[in-house]
């Protein structure tokens, strides 16, 4: 138990629950049966005894069972009596912040704890009377140690003794959040399992008409709790085991107990019941279902009634009901539908689980008076046994049962949550028709030539082993294309409802772009030159202080501020000095991204886009060009950190545990990197948060609550074992904003020198240096296994470790080289290279093929974003073998995607979805233009939507567009690296005025032409782009 560590805040929030409950209901009549103290005492280890009260009670304060312990809870006090290690452990508990009540140690000796034993009997009658004990009495534990401890419990004629077991159930039976979330984990690795491998093992062995047992089978689906990651589940094993042996029952044999077992008889292709349940961190859940191949109308009637049996049931499931009513719910309902059928049902509908399996006394039967609760989880089984099929012929055939089992989450108001939803229990989906080859009528809805068919999939006797890879393609857009549709339908519905609560959170809320202003009263106009003597009206002037620059005109000083000036040049010509300022304005150049027009112009507002001044001194031109520079570099940069800051948040401090032991990982590098350099530190774990402190002293804090997403990717064919944080709000580190942090180790060198000395194979150095890497590796991934599994424990943080499996080369949008993207339970990521890949799969609203042509052997996948302001992320060049992996992967995140054969301008759509309004969008069918397969199928109706397309196809005119606009940024940026007299594209906007009166009459005769076309041929188009009329107009 070396790793041991114990939760104080834990322990003592759940001691306190405890102790309130049992003070507070402390009657005799009440649940605690008036004791005045609490023992609960544990044995050596059993391992026929799975589920136990102590147990329980142990993990729930501890996170661990201890073998020979005693625990004596006392009205003022708490008495712990155990081996010397153990107690160890206990110690920083009895200086815990948050502690309530004194903890009084006892250290067990090997032979001799008669002392002890007294102790912890005088501690019994000090707690109120002293006269009633509470015991776990139907727990045999195992152990001299044990036995000797009840021997001098039952000595003391003086104290009587009442059972605790009931007690701690209902203590015990309502969940927090933690626990909730460990139930939750459970359920869904059970739902997998069920679905991805029990469902499918079996369709498999009927299909191929295998000869397996159901013990056999069970095995098989055991060994699922040990792989996680094989089914898409993001799990660490080793907190992962089932909660029994998978139950798997068919040929006429059925009991629907949770004591039942898997026989060694073979699987019947008739009806199949099956139940399996996963254990998470202690905490169990559980599923069942029946599966039945060629049913009867009176089966499938019968089952119908057995779903909507257990929907009573849940809906029932409501905080302050009693148990018995759920019950008796379900009875009235059955009498009701089909009173023959009451002596089949199940002798009680479920009970509660949890720490353990099955409470014996929170039972949901008529008998049993407890009251649900919030928090509270319910395995809900029902069940009709002893049913018959009339007129089977197989005597295996005759006899059946019907099983349906979930886990169940009592919530506070509104209905309970089924959190073993994943595994699907519609009847499409557990019954299944097979037809023998040499039949020769197909029965009704199944094709000819399929041998058998799940609801309405078909389960193929030829496994398309020879088929194309179009073939492979088509099918599994067959195979998905019902739950697609289902998505779509969702996806618009989410979406509408969405922008509904965006339109009233945005409401009153609209920010005013502020204008800049160069003198807000006149009185601030400056009084006198920079050198004290009086301003010249016929001289430029440059106001550093208000950052504005004066110009002359027509005898008086005229203000601009310098945010309004785009570029400004200097040329001499002969004796004369040009000063030429550009302005930002409407037209060639556009407002660039910072720069709106102002909220003050009106739709018909002159700009001024130019003034050129000239002068025989140079003097004050050439003062005047190096000020602009200089204020204008001053200005942009403060504009540019006060944009970096904008949507920086001040984060909480961080909590540091002063205490006790703290977790750390040494000798680990950041990224970002601070101040530029690679540094070593060590990163700690505090209470609401983690710190990284160098070498030199720097420090990073990250506040769990900034976490939005958090990566394990460990060194497994890679050379970094690293944490990644991606956060709600960027940080800054250094200089620089980041969203994303990440803490890595190099476990081998990312490159070697190359020399003229070859080394062997067999080189003894090279194989101890390859043993070294190899020990380095496991150990560094260890130590960060170790440290994230803190992090969960302590904070409410789930790590998310990608699935390398599932993993394909493409080229991210950030990038230029092909990187390794990985999927992962909550995003598509690539983390090794920066910059980094994070796209989370709630922030996505569809995703679409391009390029989807066979002969290719690359495509495309474009991500659009549920924030329709922000552009679609694109991967390009992905081998097209990984396209129907995508898919599947895509649709069990219950994502929806399009494919189509072309590339189209992202950019345009989306520009043209804003213009039209999203919510008008989707009331026009939203994404369903990008569904070309579905636009062929009718005869009519591939001429629309090739024109669709088209609209949003890349245009020669487009792409020129946006190489003018990324011209335009690069003029900016090069206001301030240019160190010749003329800035940006000055010299090629130099034109003379009858140069640019030639160049707009072209333009006019241009526009005049597409005018008349467009009025002779209308045609319903996307808005083109206007730039050339508007500098016309101008």
């Amino acid at each position: 138990m070396g790793e041991v560590s114990i939760n104080p805040v834990i322990f003592w929030e759940r001691l306190a629950k405890l102790h309130k409950s049992w003070t507070s209901d402390r009657e005799a009549n009440g649940i605690w049966k008036g004791a005045d103290a609490l023992v609960v005492d544990t044995g050596a280890a059993n391992e026929d005894m799975v589920y136990s009260k102590s147990g329980a009670l142990h993990t729930w304060l501890l996170g661990y069972e201890f073998t020979d312990t005693v625990f004596v809870f006392c009205s003022r006090s708490i008495h712990v009596l155990t081996a010397s290690k153990k107690v160890q452990h206990l110690v920083p508990l009895k200086t815990a912040e948050n502690a309530t009540l004194p903890l009084e140690l006892l250290t067990k000796e090997k032979n001799d704890n008669v002392a002890q034993y007294a102790a912890l009997v005088q501690a019994i009658k000090s707690s109120h009377t002293g006269a009633l004990v509470a015991v776990l009495g139907k727990e045999d534990p195992l152990g001299q140690f044990a036995k000797g401890w009840r021997q001098t419990l039952e000595a003391e004629n003086t104290l009587q003794r009442v059972e605790l077991g009931p007690a701690l159930a209902r203590l015990l039976a309502v969940k927090d959040t933690t626990e909730q979330g460990m139930i939750k984990r459970a359920a869904v690795f059970s739902a997998v399992v069920m679905t991805k491998q029990l469902v499918q093992r079996i369709e498999a062995v009927i299909d191929e008409e295998e000869r397996v047992s159901h013990e056999k089978l069970a095995e098989e689906t055991d060994q699922a709790f040990s792989e996680p990651a094989k089914y898409g589940v993001k799990l660490q094993p080793d907190n992962l085991e089932s909660c029994y042996t998978p139950i798997i029952q068919s040929g006429g044999k059925f009991d629907l107990k949770p004591s039942a077992f898997s026989d060694d008889k073979n699987l019947h292709s008739g009806t199949i019941t099956c139940s399996l349940g996963a254990r998470y961190k202690s905490y169990c859940s559980n599923v069942g279902r029946t599966f039945i191949i060629n049913p009867t109308k009176e089966q499938e009637n019968n089952y119908k009634l057995l779903v909507e049996l257990q929907g009573v049931a849940i809906q029932a499931l409501r905080p302050d009901v009693k148990m018995s009513a759920v019950a008796n719910a379900v009875q009235q309902r059955l009498k009701s539908k089909a009173p023959a059928l009451e002596s089949h049902l199940t002798k009680n509908c479920g009970f509660v689980t949890g720490l353990e399996f099955r409470e014996a006394s929170l039972v949901l039967s008529t008998k049993c008076d407890a009251v649900v609760r919030t928090g509270m989880v319910f395995n809900v089984a029902l069940g009709l046994e002893n049913l018959t099929v009339k007129g089977a012929t197989d005597d295996r055939s005759k006899k059946y049962a019907l099983f349906l089992a979930d886990t169940v989450l009592v919530t506070d108001g509104g209905a309970a949550e089924v959190l073993t939803d994943r595994s699907h229990k519609e009847w499409k989906d557990v019954s299944y028709s097979i037809q023998d080859e040499d039949d020769g009528d197909d029965p009704p809805g199944v094709a000819a030539g399929s041998s058998s068919r799940r609801g309405n999939v078909e389960i193929k006797e030829s496994r398309t082993r020879g088929a194309s890879a179009h073939q492979k393609h088509e099918d599994i857009n067959e195979r998905l294309q019902s739950h697609q549709n289902e998505l779509e339908e969702k996806m618009h519905a989410e979406a509408l409802r969405r922008l509904a609560d965006d339109n009233s959170t945005k409401e009153g809320s609209t920010e005013v772009q502020q204008t800049a202003i160069a003198y807000s009263d006149p009185d601030k106009y400056p009084n006198s030159s920079a050198t004290g003597g009086a301003m010249r009206t016929n001289q430029t002037f440059v106001d550093g202080k208000a950052e504005a620059v004066l110009f002359p005109m027509n005898g008086r000083l005229v203000p601009f501020h310098v945010s309004t000036i785009k570029s400004v040049s200097k040329t001499e010509e002969g004796s004369w000095t040009f000063l030429r300022i550009n302005f930002n304005a409407p037209g060639a150049g556009g407002f660039g991204a910072s720069q709106q027009v102002p909220p003050e112009a009106g739709s018909h507002s002159h700009f001024i886009k130019e003034i050129t001044l000239k002068a025989r001194s140079a003097t004050n031109l050439n003062n005047t060009f190096r000020l602009i520079k200089e204020l204008r570099k001053r200005v942009q940069a403060r504009d540019k950190q006060v944009a970096l800051e904008a949507d920086l948040i001040t984060q909480d401090a961080l909590q540091l545990i002063r205490t006790g032991k703290i977790q750390r990982l040494r000798e680990v590098n950041v990224r970002p990197t601070l101040g530029g350099r690679k540094a070593q530190g060590v990163l700690e774990l505090h209470s609401n948060g983690v710190r990284f402190q160098s070498a030199r002293g720097e420090k990073i804090d990250l506040i769990f609550k900034n976490v939005k997403l958090a990566f394990f990717q460990p060194a497994d064919k890679d050379i970094l074992v690293l944490i990644h944080f991606h956060l709600h709000n960027p940080i800054m580190m250094g200089k620089k904003k980041t969203k994303d942090v990440q803490f890595y180790v190099e476990v081998m060198e990312s490159s070697y020198a190359l020399d003229n000395h070859r080394r062997s194979g067999y080189d003894p150095d090279e194989l101890e240096e390859e043993q070294r890497e190899r020990a380095l590796r496991n150990r560094m991934n260890q130590e960060f296994q170790h440290f994230v599994k803190k992090v969960e424990e302590q904070a409410d943080l789930e790590f998310d470790i990608p699935y390398r499996e599932l993993g394909f080369y493409g080229v991210p949008p950030h990038g230029k080289a092909i990187s390794f993207i990985m999927p992962g339970v909550n995003a598509l990521v690539e983390l090794t290279e920066p910059p980094w890949f994070v796209v989370p799969l709630n922030d996505i609203e569809v995703a679409h093929f391009e390029r989807v042509v066979y002969g290719l052997k690359n495509f495309d996948l474009v991500l659009v974003l549920k924030d329709f302001t922000q552009k679609p992320v694109q991967v390009n060049a992905i081998n097209m073998d990984q396209l129907d992996a995508l898919k599947t992967w895509l649709d069990s995140c219950n994502i929806k995607f399009y494919e189509g054969t072309a590339n189209l301008n992202w950019t345009q759509i989306m520009k043209h979805i804003t213009d039209m309004g999203v919510e008008a969008f989707y009331e026009e069918d939203g994404w369903k233009f990008l569904n070309m397969n579905a636009g062929e199928e009718g005869s009519g109706e591939e001429g629309g939507s090739s024109d669709q397309e088209s609209d949003f196809e890349p245009s020669e005119s487009d792409d020129e567009e946006e190489e003018e606009e990324e011209s335009d940024y690069e003029d900016e940026d090069s206001d301030d690296d240019d160190a010749e007299e003329s800035l940006g594209s000055d010299e090629s906007e130099g034109q003379d005025w009858d140069e640019a009166e030639e160049e707009a009459e072209k333009a006019d005769k241009q526009r005049s032409k597409r005018e008349a076309e467009e009025a002779a041929h209308p045609k319903a188009k996307k808005p083109k782009s206007k730039r050339r009329d508007d500098s016309d107009e101008d």
